[in-house]
Parts: structure tokens; sequence; C-alpha cells
């Protein structure tokens, strides 16, 4: 499990979804020369899934996943774990749906038109219907479960209402939608599933078929707007943990389980059982207090030259990590991959320290100013719960290697409780009383980089006040069409790496283990594991 800070319930991540990962021992990677070749060039391991047989797709099968014990499954507004989350994206269709890349797709709104200034209307699929067979999805319908979703400050979605202003039915298949900001990357707000009563019907996929008191069974769904899946029932069944879940895979109960379990690639055997990492929007910062020596972005560089990621991703996440330079996910269709910059590279950190006027010694190999006599001596701050100690590990790492180019560095570890929007480690967060500070963050599917680096924005710790990146931030918002948006994302990368308000270190992996005759979860993403669902298929 990872931490939560004020912004990421703000955004979206409340009660105990976790999309991250959790406790690990140190990892031992068997090959050093391919362990040396990363570390050379900083760059964390590839996603490898394993691939499929080529065969002819068929319907059937039934695929069993975990569901948690006393689950609610009344109102998917409502959802709480992580595992209801994906019964309910079954069943259930958003308005606008996310990509493997991130891309805005058309679903229940089959379309969309600007009509400016943040003003947009959402023409809705006619043939969308409502399971229960009371007839197809309308505007008030769209309305109604805005509505709701506005009174329930503890949905996960409850971030979605952040940029809606107001939301009104035009006809019968049309809404209109105001936004407080004029581009299309408000158009993200909109991915919440459509209900129409609190009731497990909705117009998704698959339809409930039974529902027990040890699981939930659920049946394809022919009348869907799409084509109908191949896998003919899926089931969740009850287990109280995601160990017991991986418990009963192993003892056939079970044919998939999603994990974020860091030892999860020991299930891998080939042609039994498959074991995917897929991508999160978690990412881990290395976040600088700009009134501190780190004001200065050759001090900033310094230390991303001196961090060598890949040696933490594989000691401390044993690979379930991938570098990223910038706040966007390596995989995202605005990431800019001529930013992947700033490797591990001793000698240019040096280079930067030296002049940064940092290039004498003192007797304890720690750098001082031949000017002031002041040390290279600094506090990071990080978290920790009594769950998970691997963000502490990971300091402990980063601090290491900061000592090796004569950093003298005090890790204080701070306890975070999850769920919790103040903490010891959120209020010394606020206090500014340290110089760096190892932090995870869940960003948005938006991929917006305001609420880390403009003024008053809610994840702003390190206080970044460079006008630049605002303007940059900025326009990103206003981008109103998709070659827009990516243009300005790009402009964003560009100057993020050369001013460095914070190091993005990596995003973190988290894991599906799957049995090796279900084909087509290959591509999946988190958070919308089930999106291309309808092309899984059992083989013979």
């Amino acid at each position: 499990m990872t931490d939560r800070s004020p912004c990421a319930f703000r955004r979206g991540l409340r009660g105990a979804i976790a999309l991250l990962l959790v406790l690990c021992t140190l990892f031992t990677f068997g090959c050093r020369r391919k362990q040396q070749e990363q570390e050379d060039n900083g760059g964390g391991e590839d996603i490898i899934t394993t691939p499929q047989p080529t065969s002819v797709p068929k319907e059937g099968g039934v695929l069993r996943l975990p569901m948690p014990a006393n689950a609610s499954h009344e109102d998917p507004l409502s959802v709480n774990t992580e595992e209801m989350l994906y019964l309910f994206s079954l069943v259930y269709d958003m308005l606008i749906g996310v990509d493997e890349s991130g891309e805005l797709i058309p679903c229940l709104c089959e379309s969309w038109t600007s009509e400016g200034s943040g003003v947009w209307l959402l023409h809705l699929r006619e043939s969308a219907k409502w399971q229960d067979g009371s007839g197809r999805l309308t505007a008030q319908n769209v309305v109604e479960t805005y509505n709701a979703l506005c009174g329930m400050q503890d949905s996960y979605y409850y971030w979605c209402t952040e940029h809606i202003v107001s939301m009104s039915p035009v006809d019968i298949k049309t809404v209109r939608v105001k936004m407080d900001i004029p581009g299309m990357i408000a158009l993200y707000s909109l991915n919440f599933p459509i209900r129409k009563s609190a009731s497990l019907m909705g117009t998704g996929a698959y339809r409930v078929q039974s529902i027990g008191e040890e699981s939930i069974t659920l049946s394809a769904n022919a009348d869907w707007w799409d084509r109908k899946p191949y896998v003919g029932t899926i089931v969740f069944e009850v287990r109280d943990s995601n160990e017991t879940a991986l418990a009963s895979y192993e003892a056939g109960q079970l044919n998939m389980v999603p994990t974020n379990v860091l030892t999860a690639g020991k299930y891998a055997q080939k042609g039994a059982t498959n074991v995917l990492d897929v991508m999160t929007q978690g990412m881990e910062v290395l976040l600088f207090n700009n009134a501190s020596l780190f004001g200065s972005a050759e001090m900033r560089l310094a230390v991303a030259h001196a961090v060598n990621r890949s040696r933490i991703i594989t000691n401390v996440y044993m690979n379930r990590a991938r570098v990223s330079d910038v706040p966007i996910p390596a995989d995202s269709w605005l990431y800019d991959s001529r930013c992947a910059v700033l490797n591990y590279d001793t000698a240019a950190a040096i280079n930067l320290l030296e002049g940064q006027d940092f290039s004498k010694l003192d007797e304890n190999g720690v750098r001082y100013s031949t000017k002031t006599g002041a040390k290279l001596s600094i506090k990071l701050l990080t978290s920790a719960t009594t769950e998970n100690t691997t963000r502490q590990d990971a300091a402990n790492q980063i601090a290491a290697q900061l000592g090796e180019l004569g950093f003298e560095v005090r890790v204080v570890t701070a306890e975070h409780t999850l769920g919790g929007e103040t903490s010891p480690f959120v209020n010394a967060l606020n206090s500014g009383d340290w110089d760096l500070a190892l932090v995870g963050f869940n960003l948005c599917l938006d991929c917006d980089p305001s609420p880390y680096l403009t003024s008053g924005g809610a994840c702003n710790y390190s206080r970044c006040g460079d006008k630049r990146i605002s303007a940059l931030a900025e326009a990103m918002r206003k981008a109103d069409t998709e070659e827009a948006l990516r243009e300005a994302a790009y402009n964003f990368q560009a100057y993020f790496v050369e001013s460095v308000p914070f190091v993005t270190l990596y995003f973190r992996l988290n894991s599906v283990v799957y049995s090796a005759d279900l084909v087509g979860v290959d591509g999946a993403r988190e958070p919308a594991l089930f999106a291309r669902v309808k092309d899984w298929y059992f083989m013979d």
C-alpha cells in the first residue's frame, strides 16, 4: 500500500483502494551483467509480458476472481476496494472512457463537441440500454448520477466533480456540461460510471446472474451496445485478503488475481501461469525544498544525476517500477520520449556540485563550500506505515547514493496513516523542515501537473513558484484539441527536465496473475484493468 496525501484524496483516491505496491524485501537480481547495464543507463526494466499462442477466439469459459468479504455491491459510486472497482466496471459503463495510453475514448458518450468557454455537448449512444429491460440510457440518467456524486465526498469518483460547474439535459440523448477550465483536459472528469439506481444494474458488458453470500456471478450481456464478450461467465468469490486469493489461485480455485505484491513474479510458470506487470498512475518523486540550497537549478540537476533509479527499482521494488524523468507515465499518449535525459551520471553530478562551489571534501568525505564553509548536510524526509516500509528502504538507498558524492544525509521517517488526510508525515511536509522529501502521488488520469507545481496547488509541498512552469501547466489546461494538448504537454516536459522542480523517479507497477489459457489480457493497465475484456477468451 502507498501513503496518501491530501491531494491524493482530493484527486479521487479515497477509501481503501490501493493501486500501488506493498512492503518488499531486498531482492538480489540474478543476472549481474543485465543489472549493470540498467544501472549504467539509469533505466528500469521494460514491462515484459508472456507471448500468447495464436488461436481463434471462442465463446464460453468461466473467469474466477477474488472479492472482499462484506463488500458493498449496492452502488458503483460508493466503491471502496480495488476488487469491487473491477466488478462494477464490468456491470456499469463510463460516460467517457480512457484507453491504455490514457487517451479519451467514446463510451456511453459516443461523441462530444465544444461550444467554447468550457461548455461541451455530450451525445449519448441510442443503443445503450439498461440491463433490466427498462429502456435506453437518457440524459436525465446522466445528470442524476452526477448530482448523486456531488453529495458523496468519500467516493472514489468524487474527483470527477472537481472541474464540472454544471450539467443539464438538452434532450433525451444530449447533455450540456459547463467546466471551470476551457481545455479538453476537463473531459477526463467524465470518467465515472452511470447508474439508474443504487442496485447492481447498469449498461455494461456483463449483467448480474446471481448474488450469494460467498460470490457474485456475472454473465455476458448479449444486449450490450458493443460486441458481446467472449468469456461467458465471470465469478467474484469472497477471499479475506490478497494473500488468501493468491493461495486460492495456486489451489486452482481462482484463475485470475490482480495483486500489488512485489513477489508476484514467483507465480509465473510456463504454459500454466502468466504474470503480467501493469502500469499504474502511482509515481514516486523526490521533492526539493526551494527555501534551502536546492533553490538552485544546478543543485537540483546534480541530485537528479546522482540517483541511480535502476538500482533502487531492482533492489527495493523487485523491478516492479518503471523510470520516467517527467510526471507523465512512459506509456501515456502525452509522454515525450525525447525528455528521457536525466540519466544516472555521477561525473555530471560532481561537475554541477563543483560549479556551485562544493568542490572540497572534509575528513569525513562531506563536501563543503570554499567560500562559506557550509557543508552539504541535508535532511531527507520520507514516510512509512506499520504495513509498508518500502519507501523508507528507497530513501535509505538514495541517502547512500548521495553520500557517495559527498552529501551528508539524515533520513527522517514520519508515520503516515493510510486513508488519513493528516498524519505526522503530512504535517512534516507542510512544516517545510526538510531539504529533500521522498513522496508518492497518485497522478490523475488527465496527467495535469498543476497540483504539484503551481501556486496554491494542493500538492505543491516544495513551494515551487516558477512562473514559466505554471504557464506551461496552464497551457495544458487550455488546450482544446488533442493536437494542442500533446504540444502543450511536450513543451511542459521539455522545460521540466531543464529546471527539475522535483525529481520524478519512477511509476510503480502492479501485477496480474492469471491462467495461461486466458488470451487477450496483454496490454491491460490500471486502473481500467478490464477495459478490453470483450476481447479476452479461453483457449481449448
